[in-house]
């Protein structure tokens, strides 16, 4: 399972989630991808005369994946190139938000019922979809998931944080849910970040992924972090991008490589910054 918060605060919309990926009895790995960018591209008809057609829609998704690894990473390369290449119908698509989750549901019931039956529980997944609605023209929010309470398991999906809210989803969400209602001031970052130390929950670890809105598309950010000695002492920076250290170790670039250029959230800047200032004062 994993952790995923979900958070919506005007017009701020952001998905964050932890990195673990467990594999049963045979142990987990701590950079598993749980949140993606999914570009959708709308054209308009084909013009008979110029066999032209013009892009209408042309946004980037935020995707954010719970529960089987398999049946949410089937869902999303499904959907990944076919939401790249629609065409609406005039007076008849639905040129919502609504239209392109109903799509992404036919792909996620299929994939949900072939896999419930091969592997019941263990083959249920929450996705949680989000995007710019050229309708009501503001970024919206669905959830989908699965009644198990049934056999075979019935799919749905709904819309979620119609107004300003927090939302836990997966094994962490209710040890996440716990520390927000202790510390409402507390940010995804620090909730995920909160659940991954205290080590409650086996099946939530590794490094934060991050994405938000901006522009109305949908962009991951890496997360700039730091660690402890022993004795609490500050020790060295990190910087992660979805479960991986980079600029150490096997990610640690040589003078003639590849700079892997991200742009980093800073959410535990100020922490970090006490503890310096304790140090010195220390010394």
């Amino acid at each position: 399972m994993t952790l995923v918060i979900a958070h919506k605060v005007g017009n701020h919309i952001s998905l964050s989630s932890d990195s673990r990926i467990t594999f049963g009895s045979a142990g987990y790995i701590d950079y598993g991808i749980k949140i993606f960018t999914v570009p959708v591209k709308i054209y308009s008809p084909t013009d008979s005369e110029t066999n032209i057609t013009d892009l209408f829609y042309d946004y980037k998704l935020g995707l954010a994946i719970v529960g089987s690894a398999m049946n949410s990473y089937t869902v999303k390369e499904s959907v990944y190139e076919m939401l790249q290449n629609l065409q609406f119908i005039p007076g008849y698509t639905d040129l919502s938000m609504d239209g392109i989750a109903g799509l992404v549901f036919i792909v996620f019931n299929k994939t949900t019922h072939d896999f419930g039956q091969l592997m019941r529980d263990n083959g249920m997944s929450i996705l949680i979809l989000s995007g710019f609605c050229p309708d009501k023209e503001k970024i919206r929010l669905f959830k989908f998931y699965c009644d198990t309470s049934t056999f075979p398991i019935r799919p749905d999906y709904e819309e979620i944080l119609k107004t300003d809210g927090i939302e836990f989803f997966g094994s962490g969400g209710e040890e996440a849910k716990a520390i927000h209602n202790d510390n409402s001031s507390l940010t995804p970052l620090h909730i995920v970040r909160q659940v991954i130390k205290e080590g409650k929950v086996a099946t939530v670890g590794g490094g934060l992924q991050y994405g938000e809105f901006q522009n109305n598309n949908f962009k991951i950010f890496g997360i700039a972090d730091f660690t402890l000695n022993d004795d609490g002492t500050f020790k060295e920076d990190t910087y992660n991008l979805r479960g991986i250290n980079l600029y150490k170790d096997d990610f640690e670039r040589e003078n003639d490589g590849f700079h892997i250029a991200y742009t980093f959230k800073t959410p535990f800047e100020n922490e970090r910054d006490e503890i310096f200032k304790r140090q010195i004062g220390e010394i």
